[in-house]
């Protein structure tokens, strides 16, 4: 995470922020770009964030710029920022390495690449996308999968998939299979590599966006150029006239992103027009440099002279999101981009810490289909919940949030189970987050998928770690004990539980759960 303290009439305060990459690759390409293993040392994705959060370091040392004063809300304010591991994965690495098993070196690795809490990765034009007859890119989605949906990859990577549209119902099949099959969170389509630039807006890659839409699928399409960008804008506005005619219900689930839209297109107002419509956002990959910085400034400019926010009812950096695009560009680039949303420039004309949340982040992870569809656990056997009480917390200090990791970490190194994927639990609002999550888990015994929630009810000495029971929706916004709202869900957490004040006993029962 980027943590940023702000200080302002005699006050301080401190925010933290999320850091999600939104454009990075996983496999082999045709051309020979490839990454095979994000955690390979030097060389893998983990490793390369590792680096942009090196040389973010060693600009701030050089230029004094990790702490710096500007204005905000009219008042003198000084800004400074560092970096802090995300506390669910962070705390569940130290309770693997007081394990001293399997994972147990996790906790030395990340404190290099704390900075960055996520990072998107699809498939490349990949030398193995037709080993399979279902779909061009059967294989590769496959591949995706397998290291985005397991443990300790789950934790870092969301995993997209990719479908060629001109293969027609094959491709929309594939949407299907990706998202029901295969776990992934989202669709990579490449017009210039399958060869339907300039046929983007037929019946074939619309029938894709319907059926990514029915799943609430985020769309990431690459471009090459100012001309595919208006293309695809055309098909965007196309897309959506169809979408709302015939199946409005999945309006507000059509999102698309478009790739590489700013670099080379600074006060291009057509292609800003392209981006701030409905449905659509940006990805800056390739921007960098003092380009970001007259980006940002040209953006904004353009943006609020033209009353654009009557467009979406979303402000100017609610549209765009932070990309890498690695490997095919390397840390220098993603430093010399963040450094420009992050650094004194961008304050002084006009950014604001909600705006550096929005790109470096909150966008990326507010259009994902967790946060968007209902998280409700299909039928299965009723599994009882475990309360986790220390009342001699003050004299021990031993927290049953970390006991709940505790146990976490054992079932993962006896192999009982994996993690899939986790979700970050907001509060309240999209402003801030908390310690709580939601772990898709599944049981490497019987295959059965649980989501498992993990949440602090008096912080550090009750805790809950649920299995949440059918019918009964996960929210996202988190839970209140006094809110009626939310009494089915505590009814069905107390109805059958186990209070827990040892670890031996926690771990027995969330055995016998995963048996």
């Amino acid at each position: 995470m980027l943590t940023c303290t702000i200080e302002q009439d005699g006050k301080k305060r401190v925010e933290h922020i999320i850091v999600v990459d939104a454009h990075s690759h996983l496999g082999q390409d045709v051309d020979g770009a490839t990454m095979m293993n994000p955690l390979a040392p030097g060389a893998g994705t983990f490793d390369f964030w590792g680096n942009v959060q090196g040389r973010i370091k060693a600009d701030w040392e050089e230029t004094g710029e990790q702490s710096f004063t500007t204005t905000m809300d009219g008042k003198f304010t000084k800004i400074s920022w560092s970096f802090t591991p995300f506390p669910f994965t962070d705390r569940l690495y130290i309770e693997l390495e007081k394990l001293g098993k399997r994972h147990s070196d996790l906790k030395a690795k990340s404190k290099f690449y704390s900075f960055i809490d996520q990072g998107v990765c699809f498939p490349f034009q990949d030398v193995f996308r037709d080993k399979h007859p279902e779909a061009l890119y059967r294989a590769s989605n496959i591949n995706v999968s397998r290291f985005t949906t397991r443990f300790p990859f789950s934790l870092k990577l969301i995993g997209y998939g990719r479908c060629d549209p001109m293969e027609g119902q094959k491709a929309v099949n594939e949407v299907k299979y990706l998202r029901e099959t295969l776990g992934l969170r989202g669709l990579k389509l490449h017009p210039r590599s399958e060869g339907y630039i300039d046929n983007m807006t037929s019946e074939k890659v619309i029938n894709v966006l319907i059926e990514a839409a029915s799943y609430s699928l985020p769309v990431i399409f690459d471009t090459r150029g100012r001309g595919s960008i208006l293309e695809i804008g055309k098909l965007i506005r196309s897309a959506r006239n169809v979408i709302q005619t015939k199946f409005p219900d999945l309006l507000p689930h059509f999102k698309v992103i478009i790739a590489h839209f700013a670099q080379g297109n600074i006060d291009d107002y057509d292609v800003y027009n392209t981006i701030v419509q409905p449905n659509t956002y940006g990805d800056l990959s390739m921007l960098h440099g003092v380009g970001a910085g007259n980006f940002f400034e040209s953006f904004r400019r353009w943006f609020q002279s033209n009353n654009k926010k009557n467009i979406d009812n979303r402000d100017w950096s609610e549209y765009i999101l932070f990309a890498s695009d690695f490997p095919y560009f390397g840390d220098a680039h993603a430093q010399k981009l963040m450094k420009y949303i992050i650094n004194k420039q961008f304050f002084d004309t006009g950014g604001t810490i909600a705006d550096v949340r929005n790109i470096i982040g909150l966008n990326q992870l507010k259009i994902l289909p967790e946060y968007n569809l209902p998280q409700i656990q299909k039928g299965q056997k009723v599994a009882p919940s475990l309360m986790l009480s220390n009342p001699l917390f003050n004299e021990n200090k031993i927290s049953t949030y970390d006991m709940s990791l505790t146990v976490l970490a054992k079932l993962i190194v006896d192999n009982k189970i994996d993690i899939k994927k986790f979700c970050i639990q907001f509060k309240d609002t999209w402003e801030t987050f908390n310690e709580d999550v939601l772990l898709n888990t599944i049981s490497n015994n019987t295959k059965q998928e649980r989501n498992l929630l993990l949440m602090n009810i008096v912080k550090d000495q009750i805790s809950l770690f649920a299995p949440l029971q059918a019918h009964i929706e996960w929210k996202k916004f988190g839970y209140k004990y006094f809110n009626p709202e939310d009494r089915a869900f505590f009814a069905s957490v107390f109805k059958q539980n186990y209070l827990a004040t040892d670890l031996a006993k926690t771990v027995e029962t969330f055995s016998h759960i995963y048996a």
